[in-house]
């Protein structure tokens, strides 16, 4: 008896012993598989994964089919013009022919053009000579002319620098030198320009025929802003016209720039000590025969 109760002893004991091991194997082989699968999504989703690669080359993919289509329009356009010239309308019947109407638009943009693809939301800078830019996004500011509200519609409140108010088109720099113009100081506030400005870019407007701003720049009430903002024009209103409407807030370049800003003054701000920029750099340029200087704003 002693002899089989004591084997029946040793079994049970191997089999407690081989489930211990195959629970121990069960669970090292989980931990294993955890492992593979952080991998793989890391792999697939990270930073540098397959799925963003994938994304970054079919972009890729499309701006230089986007650029090949713009240097053909060109060389088109250029050869169908008498002086070997770009044409507005002449540019914008070769890209027609090249993707169909009403899926890109040309804009004569004075020395240069721009050509937006609108499935794309990207457009490119063309020069007189047919050299096409590399790629800029598109952006439209939902709500020109409000700086308390994001581009998107998101509420700001300018009591940080997380919740600055936002600068996204020339309407909204127009609109923030009326509002300082008309006393509101914007004390112990934060601005912050959200993208680079061309005020000779169409897509730097949301709308450059809007003549909701043209009594201000002292027009009478008809011309379009992109007009008046010109060399020819009025000019852009210094933020800040005397020391009772001043600018007492705080306004970050956020390292961009605003480009061909003609002033019809001697400055952009005109500042309380209290007021502070960020990493802004203002250029003036001589403006020959023009009524307004002009100026490039560059931060870093």
């Amino acid at each position: 008896m002693n002899i089989k109760e004591n084997t029946k002893q040793q079994k049970r004991e191997e089999i407690r012993n081989q489930n211990g091991i195959t629970l121990l194997v069960l669970v090292i082989t989980i931990i294993i598989l955890l492992i593979l699968a952080g991998i793989t999504i890391g792999a697939l989703t990270g930073k540098n994964g397959i799925i963003n690669n994938s994304k970054n080359a079919k972009e890729e993919t499309e701006i230089a089919n986007e650029k090949e289509i713009i240097e053909k329009a060109t060389v088109q356009a250029m050869g169908s013009n008498k002086q070997g010239n770009i044409e507005e309308s002449e540019l914008q019947n070769a890209l027609n022919k090249e993707t169909g109407e009403g899926k890109t638009e040309a804009t004569d943009v004075g020395e240069e053009f721009e050509v937006v693809f609108k499935g794309s939301n990207r457009y490119y800078i063309v020069d007189k000579y047919g050299n096409v830019g590399e790629a800029q996004e598109y952006i439209k500011d939902k709500y020109p002319g409000d700086i308390t509200v994001g581009k998107d519609g998101e509420k700001l409140n300018g009591d940080t620098e997380e919740t600055a108010y936002q600068i996204w088109c020339i309407e909204d720099l127009v609109a923030f030198s009326k509002n300082v113009n008309e006393g509101n100081k914007y004390g112990d506030k934060y601005i912050k320009l959200m993208r680079d400005l061309d005020f000779n870019s169409k897509n730097s407007y949301t709308d450059w025929n809007t003549k909701d701003y043209d009594i201000y720049l002292n027009g009478d009430g008809n011309k379009a802003i992109r007009e008046q903002l010109s060399s020819n024009g009025n000019g852009f209103k210094t933020i800040g016209i005397d020391n009772q409407n001043q600018f007492w807030g705080d306004f970050d370049g956020n390292h961009y720039s605003i480009n061909n800003l003609y002033i019809n003054g001697e400055r952009f701000f005109w500042r309380d000590t209290r007021s502070n920029y960020k990493k802004c750099i203002y250029r003036r340029q001589s403006s020959k025969g023009k009524r307004c200087r002009r100026f490039n704003i560059y931060s870093w």
